[in-house]
């Protein structure tokens, strides 16, 4: 991700801001944003509720420091996606930071349905579990932790939907990985969040638009808790364009 990009005029006084928040946390020696969300929930939301801990989550979000979270607002979209899943669904999670999403996609799979979660940073797969567990999903979450360029090849496919929401720079990388050992069927939606203007997933788009594997919608959104543009970009996998490319390397289900 360019940082660069947060120096915009029309991003500057949001980047302002969470630079404040940062330096009000260093000075102060505040524990680690995720650390601090794990202790808000534990203290205001409803154990066994989602709904009450994604809500108390946003509420962190707005009235403390700020959450890259997917948010109330994109909320809808993913259901929309997880609603077109077969049941029992599979779904994937590349970058859990505090669990946001990955309670947002198991309580919207039912009893059935599983996600498995990978986050690279060890505290977020740590508050992640924590979170998910006070909101009651703990069976339906596997959170593995790890870089996902090291994870990936060990896990058994195929899933119903991936969503992409780590480092956009990884976006492209871990699609092709994915692919190569078999995790997506014919059908399989992938969810790149965050690709507007801000993020500089151009690489990500141009791929997924053009490498003649995927149908792709594209739709505007705003940054999580704010009015900035950005983007999220649905990628349905269409399989492999050649025999060749589905060739078995390393660990497949």
């Amino acid at each position: 991700m360019q940082v660069w990009r947060f120096l915009m005029p029309q991003a500057l006084p949001w980047t302002l801001t969470r630079l404040g928040e940062f330096a009000v946390d260093w000075a102060t020696g505040a524990p680690p944003r995720t650390l601090q969300v794990r202790d808000f929930v534990a203290e205001h939301a409803t154990r066994g509720d989602p709904a009450s801990v994604l809500a108390t989550m946003d509420r962190f979000a707005r009235e403390r420091r700020f959450l890259m979270n997917v948010g109330p607002d994109k909320g809808p979209m993913m259901h929309e996606l997880l609603d077109r899943l077969p049941r029992p669904a599979r779904v994937l999670e590349l970058g859990s930071f505090c669990g946001y999403s990955a309670i947002l996609i198991a309580d919207r799979l039912g009893d059935q349905g599983r996600l498995v979660s990978i986050e690279k940073s060890r505290t977020a797969a740590t508050v992640t579990r924590a979170n998910v567990e006070h909101a009651g999903l703990a069976a339906r979450v596997e959170v593995i932790q790890g870089p996902s360029s090291e994870r990936i090849p060990d896990l058994e496919g195929p899933f119903d939907l991936v969503f992409l929401d780590h480092w956009k720079d990884l976006y492209e990388p871990d699609l092709v990985l994915l692919e190569k050992h078999r995790l997506l069927r014919p059908g399989s939606i992938v969810v790149a969040d965050n690709v507007g203007p801000l993020f500089g997933a151009e690489s990500y788009l141009e791929y997924v638009r053009t490498c003649g594997r995927y149908d792709s919608e594209h739709r505007r959104a705003t940054v999580e808790y704010s009015e900035m543009e950005d983007a999220v970009e649905i990628s349905i996998f269409r399989g492999a364009v050649s025999e060749e490319e589905t060739a078995p390397s390393g660990h497949v289900a």
